[in-house]
């Protein structure tokens, strides 16, 4: 049961008691204190920044409240889900197909190259990887003789890119199994708009967990995506034909507001604008008192914001010290390593950990009044290839990302060099394929969401508040490695007419606001997960402590939920509830 601090003059503040404190009120500190709150336990749960929700946050704009972060998940497994049903909460699939907005294959001889054109995503493909490399949706994107060196991949051996040996990123395993053509035009065009991330730098058993495993066991990478898609079809079909790509009705972070509202009826607490400074096991000063000693101390104290909001917040006030037996560091990584450091017994070295820096991203919000998009949507957004994306061939061309072969160059237009593709080499490499026509991408953006027809309550609540025609669209800036992008009003425009062909000018915009989230997507890594799975072998005999979160999570709501949920079932059931 949670004390109250009495302030007194001369006196030093008691320490207050609490049957859990859950540090970091994002989706998994949120998460962990409601499962501990349904197992009869009163938390403190306590957020250094302004608000509740983290990346899940939403704001006015044009009279509407929408999602300013995160806007959906990929259903995996039934924590999320689980926990939406028993919240009052319905899910909701997106409408409309996605797009991805392309650079043209090099033309045959004597002929112009193209522009830069939208595609529709392959109809069989999981986060870009085809399940059938021939199907003509896919040829569509990247070209006949790199689908031929895709296709190849069910005749390799099942150990190519998934022995013990074999690099550990999405891109290598990718490329080995099915080429760059596959790599370059469908699979990191869309890593780069969802993770913010380039697929060399992502740990593949993160991103798409247990696909290498499949492909070693089914034969084939082909086969393994084939075996997700049918999986995912069987979970939407149980569901009554829901997507396997959700949101929750009406917006996402109504799930972060029924969360702290639940947890407060459930005779929990949250503070916002309070951190956690030090945390240290428990002494034996509670029995003097006729107190049985807690298992651990905290020192929190009031906070304000650091030199720019996407900056750490720093202690602004009155120190208060927490007493509980059980601890949830669902924070950011730097603030838990930093809090990890108290623990007696664990070494340096644990906490030692480089955490990678995320892209600095930047979202473009606006609403106008635009009847050509009425008349011809674009589906439900699309993915903007990283500039220069190279075709399937041999190098990585001059690009603003660096490919998993290493190769960093100009953001400017790939190499207009052909080759032909023979097939891998017994070890699994990829010698070549065509390549795309050197035409720059005139849009400066990585993806664009059309909100008011992915997400029908945000057209309806605008239209019935602005009238017919008026659409909601988001655009998204910040590519891994560059600079922080600069946006404006203007900027935005033009983008929209790159991608979409329509041109909206000043005057039709009824609202716009720019959100910026600077790092806080760091990329996974083969090393990185590797270091963050150690810690959490090395703290698993550490008595009542937990510690969840995107950075030891993996990446997705879905993950990032059932992760926290566990951690908090730990803690029940280790103390008997």
């Amino acid at each position: 049961m949670a004390g109250h601090a009495q302030h007194a003059e001369g006196r030093k503040t008691p320490a207050q008691r609490w049957d859990a404190l859950v540090v970091g009120g994002g989706i998994a500190g949120l998460t962990a204190a409601w499962d501990l709150v349904r197992a009869g336990l009163r938390p403190l749960l306590i957020e250094a920044r302004g608000y509740t929700g983290g990346l899940v946050a939403a704001g006015p704009i044009a009279g509407v409240r929408m999602d300013l972060g995160a806007e959906g998940f990929v259903v995996r497994g039934q924590a999320a889900t689980s926990m939406l049903a028993e919240l009052g909460l319905r899910t909701a699939a997106p409408h409309g197909r996605p797009r991805l907005f392309l650079p043209p294959l090099a033309p045959g001889d004597g002929e112009e190259p193209s522009g830069w054109a939208l595609h529709r995503f392959p109809d069989d493909a999981y986060l870009g990887i085809p399940a059938d490399p021939l199907a003509p949706d896919v040829v569509a994107i990247i070209g006949e003789a790199a689908a031929r060196r895709a296709a190849q991949d069910a005749d390799l051996p099942g150990t190519v890119g998934t022995g013990p040996e074999d690099p550990a990123d999405l891109a290598s395993f990718v490329s080995a199994r099915m080429g760059t053509g596959v790599l370059d035009r469908l699979v990191r065009p869309i890593v780069a708009g969802i993770h913010s991330a380039d697929p060399a730098d992502l740990a593949a058993d993160v991103v798409v967990p247990g696909l290498r495993r499949a492909t070693a066991e089914l034969g084939s990478l082909s086969a393994a995506v084939a075996a997700v898609l049918e999986r995912r079809r069987a979970r939407r079909d149980g569901a009554g034909g829901r997507s396997v790509d959700a949101a929750v009705e009406g917006g996402l972070f109504r799930l972060t507001d029924a969360l702290r509202e639940a947890i407060e009826a459930g005779g929990g607490s949250v503070r916002t604008r309070t951190g956690a400074q030090w945390l240290r096991p428990g002494d034996v000063e509670d029995s003097a008192h006729g107190e049985a000693p807690a298992a651990w101390r905290v020192g929190i104290t009031p906070t304000r914001r650091g030199p720019t909001p996407s900056d750490e917040p720093v202690a602004d006030g009155a120190q208060e010290v927490v007493k509980t037996d059980r601890v949830v560091l669902a924070c950011s990584a730097e603030a838990a390593l930093r809090l990890l450091r108290g623990i007696p017994g664990l070494p340096a070295s644990a906490t030692k950990l480089a955490v990678p820096v995320g892209a600095p991203i930047a979202r473009f919000t606006l609403v106008a009044r635009a009847p050509e998009l009425t008349r011809a949507p674009v589906g439900s957004g699309l993915l903007v290839a990283p500039t220069g994306v190279t075709g399937p061939t041999d190098v990585t061309g001059p690009t603003d990302v660096t490919g998993p072969t290493g190769v960093t160059g100009p953001a400017t237009a790939a190499s207009s060099a052909r080759t032909v593709a023979s097939g891998p080499s017994p070890d699994g490499t990829d010698p070549g394929g065509g390549s795309v026509s050197p035409v720059a991408c005139s849009a400066r953006a990585k993806a664009l969401s059309h909100l008011s027809a992915k997400w029908p309550w945000v057209g309806a609540e605008l239209r019935a508040l602005h009238g017919p025609d008026v659409h909601a669209l988001r655009l998204s800036y910040g590519r891994p490695g560059r600079p922080r992008p600069e946006v404006d009003l203007q900027v935005a425009l033009d983008d929209v007419a790159a991608l979409t062909g329509v041109r909206i000018e000043p005057e039709a915009v009824i609202d716009h606001m720019l959100v910026r989230w600077d790092g806080t997507l760091p990329p996974v890594t083969p090393v990185y997960r590797e270091r963050t799975t150690r810690l959490e072998e090395r703290l698993k005999p550490v008595t009542g402590l937990e510690v969840t979160g995107a950075w030891v999570a993996g990446t997705g709501i879905a993950a990032v939920v059932g992760h926290a949920r566990a951690a908090a079932g730990r803690l029940v059931s280790s103390h008997g509830g």
